[in-house]
């Protein structure tokens, strides 16, 4: 992926109509494996934190906002976050993280620094979100942002720097172990979305409709048989 090889034996078009490659299918919006990519880093993360936090929740809902209230960016009822936990960077202090994952050879991206395109996607996350945790959670917020690569913007590094500190002192192990295993984890979840991003189907799936209990016959042999069989058996 990073060389930019083609992949052989996939379709040379893909069911969104647009020419398939490497590139397409991990930025293509059919299949759902966007989503899938993303809910297996927001998993990882999340077991990891339960390590060595409290209160570790999945998609917390965020408080609605009081109209009165001129909190900047997702205002929106019911938005959620990926994840929360307490106990990250202070003892009781309430943490929220989000995700985000981008593939850094996507045509908007191939002419700018790989840098520049980190800290645009930790802003994105902070105008949306920052100031509405911060005012109205009462927390701190932390954006998560990784590439498909498997490369991750500074405010992840930290994180996971944090993260494995707090896990070598739980359970007495090396740090420099602790951050490899972590890594490496994180480096397989990504690998494995990205690999069922290349070879899933994204076709349209045909739905058969089973036969209720109550229309199915559970005599094996056809009406205007069983006299014949029991015949034959005699």
């Amino acid at each position: 992926l990073r060389y930019g090889w083609q992949i052989p034996n996939i379709p040379a078009i893909c069911v969104c109509g647009k020419k398939n490659s490497v590139d397409h299918t991990l930025t293509c919006k059919n299949g759902g494996y966007l989503i899938f990519r993303h809910n297996k880093v927001r998993d990882t993360n999340a077991a990891f934190l339960r390590e060595v936090c409290h209160d570790v929740m999945t998609e917390p809902e965020l408080i609605p906002i009081d109209s009165c209230q001129p909190i900047p960016g997702n205002t929106e009822d019911k938005a959620r976050l990926d994840i929360s936990a307490r106990g990250m960077w202070g003892p009781f202090q309430k943490t929220m993280f989000d995700v985000r994952i981008f593939h850094p050879n996507a045509d908007s991206y191939k002419d700018r620094d790989i840098k520049s395109v980190y800290m645009q996607h930790e802003n994105i996350k902070k105008k949306n979100y920052e100031q509405r945790v911060i005012q109205v959670e009462k927390c701190s917020f932390t954006p998560l942002v990784y590439s498909t690569s498997g490369g991750m913007a500074p405010q992840a590094q930290v994180f996971h720097k944090r993260l494995a500190e707090l896990v070598a002192e739980k359970t007495n192990e090396e740090y420099r172990d602790v951050i490899s295993f972590m890594r490496t984890k994180l480096s397989f979840a990504l690998l494995k979305s990205v690999l069922v991003s290349v070879r899933g189907s994204r076709g349209r799936t045909s739905h058969t409709q089973e036969a209720r209990i109550s229309d199915i016959s559970f005599n094996l042999i056809p009406d205007g048989m069983s006299e014949q069989y029991s015949r034959s058996r005699l």
